[in-house]
């Protein structure tokens, strides 16, 4: 057996090899009730404060001895403080109070320390004696405590360890606890540190030694005595990795501390060069936020950057407001308060002025055009969230048909802020064809994949589960769609956000989608599946729609079948005016969705399945949700995001699950494949006597007879953990190799028992060992690119021609304009031989007049000339009397459709633009001005009228009454300079504004 004392001596020997002294307790020289070395405590402190009297240090001594409370973490709150910042004495010299500041730590000098190891503490309060493992001092203050189990016996582990520290910091021995800074449990397999504050799912392993080492599975012992005890990182970690919020104490994670301690370097680095200090990968879950803090708060003590001002961008204002959250609580840790930018105007006049210090929040749509230079200091740090998703646009884009550039809110961000250095976050994967982050950001700092979270218990694992077979929806036929679009992102260079606007835009997905039948199919499957979960963990789900349309539906379907569930299930999104008196109320204000946040995260309350089609996706972290039901196609990062949702840690949650309604098994499994741990096979159990028992040893002899165990046998403790640490990693080399031993030892475990009185010492021993190993084992187990326009005509002739194809009734239900365009010849001979002429008609006419209401945000002129045609075609094929009426209108739609097709086009032989034919035929409408003035002078006033339309064109100014009013200006000045006569002018130009208000709804 490998005892817990045993252990100890383990991780002693550990600490002397790093420079730290021991002494067993009963060695020291102190009163059982006091946790304070004071003999020890003194001496650092004099020696540390030369310049100050043995008076203050005494008095210093005093205010670190007696607190205000009882509470441990208030206690070791100011106590926290005392120790970073040292402790404030007065002293009355010469009639005036005089103020000193005692140290109690070198920070900079480790060796100016007295580190001390001890074991076997026995403390005295309550009248209760209680004996922690290992307490490790630094003059004379207790700063960590150790709570040890057995290697060799299975059934102990860490989680013992834990409820054992929380019992002495509860209820036995509370004062002890005043003074630490993390505490560390261990079975010799796994070793964790963590907070006061922290539960047993947040007690992480350090599992890198230096900085520039990879990540070591299997050695947790090792890795953290030598990778968090290291004295220089060990002061570090207490003094720059440590903050509290207003409930709990954190402390940095390894790949927290490493990642930051990188993106420091790497940021003085880039300040006064390219001011690309790079991207950091770390995944949802993983603390990402509080990486951004700890970052934040060791930047500003930075000498070379001369107190900088970080400016903290994200791209929605539900992330501003919850990662200003996140450091308005860290406030001490960062010494400032952070601000956060309401608009435009108070970005500018938080920046502007500002020559030092300060932590601003900002959306990055709060940059425009017209934001211009607000500082061109060097000392500002731009950290940008989810920078794949905001940051593109420094370069501009170009309209082929016009020659326009466009450029995106980066550029006007980096225009505000020209000497910033940026570095940016990320939740999801920098993939190899995205060279846009890193060539605006720089190289990768660091990456905390979700693979090696899973594996450090940071989140959990994430399964998956079909339903599509619960529901009528063809797969094969959205595998399809799916590939398409996967092709024309990976061939053609298509963005994400092209993709997921054809999606949006595409309204027949919606239709077979949100069809009745198969929502009232979705919801009953949906509310089946959870009743059967709905008490694992805390009941809390999330719905994710495809549309604001469809997640209505569900919900209405939701109350048919459920009608006690109005407290249960709720729907999130924004409010939108379009929206109908119903969704409206149900959707409520910003208020109502602040309100419905806190809901969903108190896991007490009713409120416990939320429908959402946007919201919620990204940022939202909800620890206790572990089921999501997916109904809307996603992919790639935005899929990522999604899943990681119910990844969270939460006590009692062994996984999250995605429920797939929609076919998302490609995309997905490659997500997971991505983020999450390598299937591991089950550990192969048998069971069978006692002269087996010497069997199997020679089973197990054989197979370790390349490694030599014999150190197992001697007197070092340290030689025999690490070679029972060193035999497992042996023995899992190959796969074939460890389902052999765990088979035959987990044989050997049940022979034993009943054979151990029969068996030699040196047997019991060797068998001892073969245990141990598998006991080591069995812990670390367990745990030019196409437009959108492209895109759409591409996919929807996919959707189309599968409907032609299979079943032309479906298509009357179609609303799409695409269709309108992807009616070719091919399409209209097949609806020429359909027999059911009243079918064909009503695509047509279908088609046709979504296409009209299309072409209105283009050319109101063109739509309402038509449209007035369509209006009588209509009548006809309403009043018909017989099967010719119905093929007659059947012709004369498809002459319909090339004569609108032909006045689209013939802005083209005229050499004007989309835009600039609207404003042609706008101001041509009126047959006087065709009289007064020739075609060359209205094309010249088009092509002004574009021009100036688009110069003045600010942000969401078709809305602003300002803005319209300063547009009207703008036109009534291009026709005032063509002598567009008087009388016409006022009409002319609120029907110019109304067209630009149109183009402006379509781009």
């Amino acid at each position: 057996m490998f005892t817990e004392e045993q252990l100890e001596n383990v991780v002693i020997e550990y600490f002397q090899e790093l420079g730290y002294n021991y002494l067993p307790a009963s060695e020291l020289k102190r009163d059982e009730k006091e946790v304070l070395l004071f003999d020890r405590l003194e001496a650092a402190l004099v020696r540390l404060n030369p310049s100050l009297s043995l008076d203050v240090i005494r008095e210093a001594i005093r205010k670190i001895r007696h607190f205000d409370t009882n509470d441990v973490f208030t206690n070791n709150k100011v106590f926290h403080k005392y120790l970073t910042e040292t402790v404030e004495v007065a002293e009355f010299v010469n009639g005036e109070t005089v103020y000193h500041r005692v140290r109690l730590i070198d920070w900079e000098v480790p060796e100016n320390n007295d580190f001390l190891v001890v074991n076997q503490l026995e403390i005295v309060e309550k009248g209760q004696k209680k004996i922690p493992d290992i307490v490790l001092y630094v003059n004379g203050i207790p700063l960590v405590v150790f709570e040890l189990k057995s290697t060799s016996r299975e059934e102990v582990d860490i989680e013992d360890a834990y409820k054992q520290l929380k019992n002495y910091m509860n209820v036995h021995i509370p004062s002890l606890f005043y003074y630490n800074a993390f505490l560390v449990i261990s079975d010799g397999v796994k070793a964790r540190a963590g907070t006061i504050t922290a539960p047993l799912d947040r007690f992480l392993a350090w599992k890198k030694i230096n900085i520039e080492d990879e990540v070591v599975e299997n050695r947790e012992l090792e890795t953290l005595m030598y990778g968090l005890f290291n004295q220089k990182r060990f002061l570090d970690v207490i003094k720059n990795f440590t903050l509290f919020t207003n409930e709990a104490k954190i402390m940095a994670a390894y790949h927290q501390y490493y990642g930051m301690k990188k993106a420091i370097e790497s940021t003085i680095r880039a300040v006064g060069k390219d001011g690309r200090a790079g991207v950091i990968w770390h995944t949802q879950g993983s603390g990402k936020s509080y990486s951004m803090v700890f970052l934040a708060g060791n930047l500003v003590k930075q000498e070379e950057l001369k107190n900088p001002t970080i400016v903290v961008i994200t791209d929605r204002n539900d992330l501003d407001g919850q990662l200003f959250e996140t450091f308005s609580g860290a406030s001490e840790f960062l010494r400032q308060t952070p601000q956060q930018a309401e608009t435009r105007s108070h970005i500018k006049e938080l920046l502007e002025n500002r020559q030092t210090g300060g932590i601003i929040f900002s959306t990055i749509q709060k940059f425009e055009e017209e934001t211009g230079l607000l500082s061109d200091r060097e000392n500002i740090i731009v950290m940008v969230d989810e920078a794949h998703r905001s940051q593109y646009g420094v370069d501009p884009k170009y309209d082929i048909e016009t020659g326009e550039q466009k450029y995106g809110y980066a550029k006007y961000l980096r225009e505000a802020l020209p000497n910033a250095t940026y570095i940016a976050f990320t939740g999801t994967p920098i993939e190899t064809t995205d060279k846009s982050t890193t060539g605006l950001f720089g190289d990768v700092i660091d990456v905390y994949d979700m693979t090696q979270a899973v594996q450090d218990g940071a989140t959990v694992k994430i399964y998956y589960e079909s339903r599509l077979a619960k529901v009528k929806l063809d797969e094969k036929k959205m595998n399809e769609i799916d590939q398409e679009y996967w092709k024309m992102q990976v061939n053609e260079g298509v963005d994400d956000y092209i993709v997921e606007q054809s999606q949006k835009s595409l309204s027949r997905m919606e239709q077979i989608i949100g069809d009745k039948d198969r929502i009232r199919e979705v919801v009953a499957d949906i509310i089946s599946h959870y009743e059967e979960r709905k008490n694992l963990v805390a009941g809390k789900a999330m719905i994710v729609a495809y549309s604001r349309k469809t997640a209505f539906a569900m919900y209405q379907e939701i109350m048919r079948q459920r009608p006690d569930w109005k407290e249960k299930v709720k729907i999130v999104m924004t409010e939108n005016n379009q929206d109908p008196e119903e969704l409206a109320k149900l959707v409520g204000n910003k208020q109502t969705r602040k309100q419905r946040e806190k809901e969903f995260k108190d896991v007490n309350h009713p409120f416990k399945i939320v429908i959402v089609v946007d919201m919620w996706l990204t940022g939202f972290d909800v620890p206790a949700l572990d089921t999501m039901y997916i109904d809307k196609p996603m992919k790639a990062h935005n899929l990522m995001q999604a899943i990681a949702r119910v990844n969270r840690v939460y006590p009692g949650k062994t996984g999250g699950l995605i429920v797939d309604y929609i076919g998302l098994k490609g995309n997905l499994m490659e997500a997971l494949q991505t983020y999450t741990k390598r299937d591991q096979d089950k550990v192969q159990e048998n069971s069978q006597a006692r002269d087996i028992a010497l069997n199997i040893l020679e089973v197990l002899r054989n197979m370790f007879y390349s490694f030599d165990y014999r150190a197992f046998f001697g007197d070092s403790d340290k030689k025999r953990y690490e070679v029972i640490r060193d035999g497992a990693e042996f023995v899992q080399q190959t796969e074939k190799r460890k389902s052999l031993f765990m088979t035959e030892t987990k044989k050997l475990k049940d022979v034993y028992k009943i054979c151990t009185g029969l068996l030699t010492k040196e047997q019991k021993e060797e068998i001892s060992y073969f245990v141990a190993v598998r006991s080591f084992i069995m812990k670390s187990s367990r745990t030019g690119t196409p437009d959108l326009k492209e895109v759409n005509e591409r996919i929807s002739k996919m959707l189309e021609e599968a409907i032609l194809e299979d079943e032309v009734m479906v298509l009357t239900q179609a609303v799409s304009s695409e269709s309108f365009d992807l009616l070719n010849e091919e399409n209209i001979k097949k609806l020429r031989v359909l027999p059911q002429k009243n079918i064909a008609t009503t695509i047509l006419m279908r088609v046709l007049k979504q296409k009209l209401q299309d072409v209105k945000k283009t050319n109101m002129t063109v739509s309402q000339t038509f449209s007035k045609r369509f209006e009588k075609i209509l009548e006809k094929y309403n009043n018909r009397n017989d099967y010719t009426d119905v093929y007659e209108v059947f012709e004369e739609l498809i002459k319909f459709k090339e004569e609108l097709e032909e006045a689209i086009q013939a802005g083209k032989q005229l050499g004007l633009t989309d835009e600039e034919k609207a404003f042609f035929d706008v101001l041509g409408s009126d047959p006087d001005i065709k009289k007064l003035m020739e075609d060359a002078i209205l094309i010249k006033i088009a092509k002004e009228l574009a021009k100036t339309v688009k110069e003045n064109r600010t942000h969401d100014w078709d809305k602003k009454s300002q803005a319209q009013a300063r547009m009207r200006l703008e036109i009534k000045k291009v026709l005032r300079k063509y002598d567009y006569p008087p009388n016409k002018q006022p009409k002319a130009v609120e029907d110019v504004l109304e067209q630009a208000k149109l183009q402006c709804m379509n781009m």
